[in-house]
């Protein structure tokens, strides 16, 4: 099965991997628009982090202060009579290298924040917010979706192309995109900045819960994502992990899945009709 919003990174029209189900786009006049939009955001991001030398840096003194603090201390409780002669056993070396390395991972964790803080506040970045609001805003005038459309997270699917099937450019297979999910007649709506899918409701196969968790990248809540309602996880790295995730099969020239977060299903279900109450549970996709 494909995935429904998954697209070929190396490919120039922008086609997703569901794209027989799109219904309309905007026109090209906004679709420069909306490109050049992106990129002044990818660069404004790219000035509010540290570069990719640096972060790998972070990590590394973080990951090697925990590994020689936790293993100086673990030497100790191991063997009372090295608590006696620490110094001939270079132990306090060790756990005196493993704690400065931490506090150097720590530092450069503050900097690269208050980096991004500053960014972030500034009259450039809040310009660029106001903006792209503005456009989003015609963009969705010009794709006719209603007002009252739910903003809800999908689990979009970008890959390099490789012999062997599909590779994610992501090492998280998954990145998180905010979307309008909406019913227009018969067809299940979905809705980014640029174009509006319709799945016919009679092409929806079944609802899994699937209690494999995914991997991904991104969020859009105001509300940190490990605290309630969402409970998603997060690692040092700063990806992100739910458990169980919820997946639409939808059939077409090929079979798809739509792929999204716990937390929304909720305000799915309503729009899938009778579909909803056959959700099926399952280990893992096949």
């Amino acid at each position: 099965m494909k995935n429904l919003l998954g697209y070929n990174i190396k490919s120039q029209d922008g086609r997703l991997d569901g794209e027989e189900f799109v219904l309309r786009r905007i026109d090209g006049a906004l679709s420069s628009k909306q490109k050049n939009l992106e990129e002044e955001g990818a660069a404004l991001e790219k000035s509010s982090a540290f570069p990719l030398w640096l972060s790998l840096l972070k990590y590394f003194f973080l990951l090697a202060g925990c590994i020689l603090l936790g293993g100086g201390l673990d030497a100790l409780s191991d063997d009372e009579a090295l608590l006696a002669d620490m110094e001939a056993n270079g132990l306090w070396w060790i756990i005196g290298a493993g704690a400065a390395a931490i506090l150097v991972g720590l530092v450069l964790a503050l900097l690269e924040w208050r980096k991004g803080k500053i960014v972030k506040g500034s009259s450039a970045f809040l310009d660029f917010s106001e903006r792209t609001k503005k456009l989003n805003a015609q963009s969705r005038e010009a794709l006719r979706v209603p007002e009252n459309a739910a903003p809800i997270d999908v689990f979009t699917y970008p890959y390099k192309p490789r012999a062997n099937g599909k590779a994610s450019i992501f090492e998280p297979q998954y990145f998180l995109l905010e979307v309008a999910a909406f019913r227009e007649g018969d067809l299940f709506c979905l809705s980014d900045v640029e174009r509006v899918l319709g799945i016919p409701l009679d092409k929806i196969r079944r609802v899994l819960r699937v209690k494999k968790s995914a991997a991904f990248i991104g969020w859009n809540k105001e509300t940190p994502p490990n605290k309630p309602p969402y409970k998603v996880r997060i690692n040092q790295y700063g990806v992100h992990y739910a458990k169980p995730i919820y997946a639409v099969e939808i059939e077409g020239s090929e079979e798809f899945y739509l792929l999204f977060p716990p937390y929304e299903w909720e305000k799915i279900a309503p729009l899938l009709g009778d579909r909803a109450p056959n959700i099926e549970e399952v280990k893992r996709l096949s």
